[in-house]
C-alpha cells in the first residue's frame, strides 16, 4: 500500500525495508513503525496520511485567504479608479 502524494507506504520484504516478516510504515524513506500485524500498520499509515492532508489543507486555506484578500484589494482599486474618472469624480492628477 502506498500514497506517493504524501510520501507514505507500507512495505514488507522489499529492498528498502528489512526482510523480517514485519509490515513497515515508511514515511519519506524512513521507517516510522514496524509490526507483525497488518491492521496496525494500516492504522498508522492512515493516521499519518490524515495528518499530512490536514497540513496541506491548512496551507491551501491560508493561500486561498491571501489570494482572496489580494483579489478584493484589486477589485476595490478598480472600483475606486472607475469612480474617480467619472464626471464629477475626483479626476486625474488630484
Amino acid at each position: 500500500m502506498a500514497d506517493a502524494k504524501y510520501g507514505l507506504s507500507i512495505e514488507k520484504g522489499t529492498s528498502s525495508v528489512p526482510d523480517d516478516g514485519r509490515y513497515h510504515v515508511v514515511v519519506d524513506g524512513k521507517i516510522i513503525c514496524s509490526t507483525r500485524v497488518e491492521a496496525l500498520a494500516i492504522v498508522e499509515f492512515e493516521e499519518v496520511r490524515e495528518q499530512r492532508r490536514a497540513e496541506r489543507d491548512k496551507l491551501l486555506r491560508e493561500q486561498r485567504g491571501d489570494t482572496a484578500y489580494r483579489l478584493m484589494r484589486s477589485e476595490s482599486m478598480k472600483a475606486k479608479k472607475a469612480r474617480d474618472s467619472r464626471r464629477g469624480g475626483r479626476g486625474v492628477g488630484r
